[in-house]
């Protein structure tokens, strides 16, 4: 008898239902063959011969409609896993291993043991594709208890696997410990106000935990870390200390040649985080040379991680030059990328080089070319996929456009709307610049369409303490204090920001 019979034979009859609401629900010719099959050996009308049941549903025997048969058997098999899952516990991939063990345990106190085992060997080669360690010794302990039975099991081998997964174990418990306390002590830190450093922190933290000092010298462990800290570091925006940790991280790193091909894509990972943490704070010409080494980076190993991070690079780099001047250069980079057929593959990405592309054409001052993009991008299938807030962003940038362009009306004439469309976000207190910045342009173009001199401090003053300076290249695309100032002064965005580029550069 081979699993599926064992299987289907075991099954209860609620089980039994339960499979059958599922399958009915499929309406393809070989899903309502799933259970025709499933109906013929349940009846055990045919025993074993399987040339009968395969000319009961396909008429002919011959090679085609075996090999058929045999697909047929195995997804009939994987369906009522499936359904067993879903009707005794919540299904999900990432603890397929638990599900399993649970099916091993509800044959164990059946007494289908053999049904016991084979779930477990299932559970075990899941939890070994995900390195769920723990999960691992739940399955050796139940191993030992199924050798209890009327069973023949290898358990020398179990055991043995069982020894050697238990000191993995013992690391991912350090490990996990030292990464508990890293996060804990992070959260407890405002790097924003505080003089602390990470470096010391972190110092600190190895000196305290030295049962857990492994995790500090290994490549796995560094790696492990540093996610951990960036990760937090970034929720914080505490950029200065990402620089400052990554560059430590990265240089420990390649000193020591930990660096290689199997965790290449973490070298550039890091490498990425600390060219946008680098922009963040204004190191403008140590982000492009930064770049140059990401670049040379990404080349690495046959480019084996070369697309997946691209559109990354190519990101940074565009919102780099035009802080530095070189709009030209971006501008020529962005339309090499939207030529880039693994980029445009990916709508999302070809939405995010649209932004840029029209922001690009914004600081040329060609402000029809720019409303163009836009529209372009609206339409673009990425569209859909930017947050709320990145299209909410977006709608402020269309309006400064069409404030560039001369409709100095568009303002009043649109903020009904806009309010309407994203009352949720605007009523969200890190959004409050954005409603006051549109306000405030309404009044300024109200005065210039009057030919009325514009009072500048004025309308400053009530956004100075809402902008946050080098918020370039984020998703709010503009600095609102400059348009404001462009429009009250008639001094170019572009010029205006420039010099403040200029001031911020470190």
């Amino acid at each position: 008898m081979d699993i599926l019979e064992k299987v289907i034979f075991s099954l209860t009859s609620d089980e039994v239902r339960r499979f059958k609401i599922l399958s009915n629900r499929f309406k393809a010719e070989d899903e309502k063959k799933l259970l025709v099959l499933f109906d013929l050996i349940r009846s055990d009308k045919h025993g074993d011969e399987e040339q009968v049941i395969i000319k009961e549903l396909y008429v002919l025997n011959n090679a085609q409609t075996r090999n058929r048969y045999y697909r047929l058997r195995n997804k009939l098999l994987e369906n009522i896993e499936k359904s067993l899952t879903f009707y005794h516990f919540k299904y999900k991939d990432s603890i397929h291993a638990y599900y399993d063990i649970q099916l091993s345990v509800m044959f164990r106190e059946r007494g289908a043991y053999q049904l016991a085992q084979y779930f477990l060997k299932k559970a075990e080669k899941k939890a070994k594709e995900l390195d769920q360690f723990h999960i691992l010794e739940q399955i050796y302990h139940e191993y030992t208890q199924l050798a209890l039975k009327d069973i023949e099991i290898d358990i020398e081998s179990v055991l043995e696997r069982r020894k050697s997964n238990m000191e993995k174990v013992k690391i991912l418990r350090r490990n996990s410990e030292a990464l508990a306390i890293i996060t804990q002590q992070l959260k407890r830190s405002n790097f924003a106000r505080e003089k602390s450093s990470i470096l010391e922190l972190l110092e600190k933290t190895q000196k305290s935990i030295e049962a857990s000092a492994d995790i500090f010298h290994s490549t796995e462990g560094k790696i492990q870390i540093f996610r951990t800290v960036s990760a937090l570091l970034l929720q914080k925006e505490a950029y200065a200390q990402l620089v400052t940790f990554a560059r430590n991280n990265i240089h420990q790193l390649e000193s020591t040649d930990q660096f290689n091909n199997d965790n290449h894509a973490d070298r550039l990972l890091m490498r990425l985080w600390l060219v946008n943490a680098l922009f963040k704070t204004c190191h403008f010409d140590e982000c492009e040379a930064q770049l140059h080494v990401f670049e040379q980076e990404m080349v690495m190993y046959r480019k084996q991680n070369y697309f997946t991070y691209l559109f990354h690079y190519t990101n940074v780099r565009i919102n780099v030059l035009k802080c530095l001047g070189k709009n030209e250069e971006a501008g020529l980079l962005i339309k090499e990328a939207l030529n880039t057929r693994e980029l445009r593959n990916e709508p999302e990405h070809e939405a995010h080089l649209l932004r840029s592309l029209a922001d690009h054409q914004f600081l040329k001052q060609d402000f029809e070319a720019a409303l163009d993009t836009l529209a372009q991008l609206k339409k673009a299938e990425g569209y859909e996929l930017l947050n709320e807030d990145a299209r909410m962003f977006l709608d402020v940038f269309e309006m400064v456009v069409h404030v560039g362009a001369g409709r100095l009306t568009y303002p009043d004439d649109q903020y009904s709307q806009f309010k309407k469309a994203y009352r949720r976000l605007l009523k969200e207190e890190v959004h409050a610049r954005v409603s006051l910045f549109w306000e405030q342009m309404i009044k300024v173009c109200s005065s210039l369409g009057k030919g009325k001199k514009v009072n500048l401090k004025d309308n400053l003053s009530r956004l100075q303490d809402l902008v946050r300076d080098g918020e370039h290249g984020s998703n709010e695309i503009l600095i609102y204090d400059i348009c404001l100032e462009a429009q009250a002064t008639g001094v170019g965005y572009d010029e205006l920001f420039l010099k403040r580029m200029s001031q911020l550069r470190k």
